[in-house]
């Protein structure tokens, strides 16, 4: 099965709670919708499913318009965020119901749900109640029950976000594990990025009711077309600093309060149209380095200087969070290192070599990248 959006629309009274979205999810594709909360994902998702009416566009499956088409006809299964399991039946009963409900022979249903539990470890759960369990076990409880079906396709809402974290974690390489076995078209909802940029195939950054862009993870990542992107996908954050550009002979500059970059051939000649004028630059924490470490030239025309303000030990170095002085005032920085830098920098100015080939480059207005649009003209 595929399944097509297109000009999707969602009204509740004059505010469009999904306004227009078009995406198609491949025959095994495992597809995200991410975002901040209330920009429409759940209500995309609940139109799939047919538990939300359609005002516009068409919602397709295997080429037919499925508009009008009842939930139990689209044969699609669906994990909801407050589980919504039975809390009068056991947890065998709850992950056999809709087996049950189909049909299914009872020779079937004994080694569906042993199986399935066995998935998301709460076989030893099976002739306890859902007052019995804590929240996360009735979460894997919903999962069991969605994913013991053989549905045509797959629906998440959010299903982690009651997790502590090691389960969330075990949860997530569980889902993606059937997803393996089953390659069936899956729509997996979150406002959490991370856990996007992990699991999806292809994912979609909505804000506002529609969609700011469609790609793979890493596409995102390095290509974002907007500021809203580019903030939103990556932790720590995408720094962000207001900016101008300035010609010099066949050298473009960059330059804020805080700082001046001489950008590489490569991005300038994509600014001819921008230099002279306002411009949001982006520079990820990652992109920042010691200069002595950097794996390309430093010199002045890509050095920075800022105060480190707390270091931040992580798994694979530190996060270093530092301000840079500026007339309007102090300019916040982070910058991700592989090597943990010691606390004794703490109140000291220090060296952040920038990799230019990594500046991402806003119009100030628009807030649309100049440099995604200038590849894709």
């Amino acid at each position: 099965m595929t399944i097509t959006a297109s000009r999707l629309t969602k009204r509740f009274g004059d505010k469009a709670a999904v306004d227009g979205v078009d995406f198609e999810v491949g025959e095994s594709e495992f597809f995200v919708l991410v975002g901040p909360s209330g920009c429409g994902k759940t209500t995309t998702l609940r139109m799939i499913a047919g538990l939300e009416s359609i005002d516009d566009g068409e919602l397709r499956m295997n080429s037919v318009v499925v508009n009008e088409t009842r939930p139990r006809d689209r044969d699609i299964a669906m994990v909801f965020q407050d589980y919504a399991i039975f809390p009068h039946l056991s947890v065998h009963e709850n992950i056999a119901y809709g087996l049950r409900s189909r049909r299914l022979a009872s020779s079937v249903i004994r080694q569906r749900v042993p199986d399935a539990a066995a998935t998301f470890r709460i076989e030893h759960l099976l002739r306890r109640k859902p007052r019995q369990l804590s929240g996360g076990e009735r979460q894997r409880v919903a999962l069991a029950r969605a994913l013991v079906r053989d549905a045509q396709a797959y629906l998440y809402d959010e299903p982690l976000s009651n997790l502590d974290a090691q389960l969330r974690h075990q949860a997530r390489e569980d889902i993606l594990a059937l997803h393996q076995r089953q390659r069936k078209p899956t729509v997996y909802v979150t406002h959490d990025q991370s856990e996007a940029m992990s699991m999806a195939d292809r994912m979609a950054v909505m804000r506002s009711g529609r969609i700011e862009q469609v790609g793979t993870p890493r596409e995102l990542y390095e290509n974002p077309v907007s500021t809203f992107v580019a903030y939103f996908i990556g932790t720590p954050s995408i720094n962000l600093f207001q900016a101008t550009l300035r010609a010099e002979v066949e050298d473009v500059w960059l330059e804020a309060p805080a700082f001046s970059l001489r950008l590489p051939p490569s991005r300038a000649r994509a600014l001819a149209g921008h230099v002279g004028g306002p411009i949001t630059a982006g520079i990820r924490p990652e992109d920042l380095h010691p200069p002595r470490q950097a794996p390309f030239e430093v010199g002045e025309h890509n050095t920075m200087t800022a105060r480190v303000d707390l270091v931040e030990p992580t798994t694979a170095g530190s996060t270093v969070y530092a301000t840079m002085p500026g007339p309007a005032g102090d300019l916040d920085v982070a910058a991700s290192f592989g090597a943990r830098l010691p606390d004794r920098f703490v109140g000291q100015e220090v060296p952040l070599a920038v990799d230019l080939e990594k500046v991402h480059l806003f119009d100030a207005v628009t807030e649309r990248s100049v440099l995604v649009d200038a590849r894709a003209a």
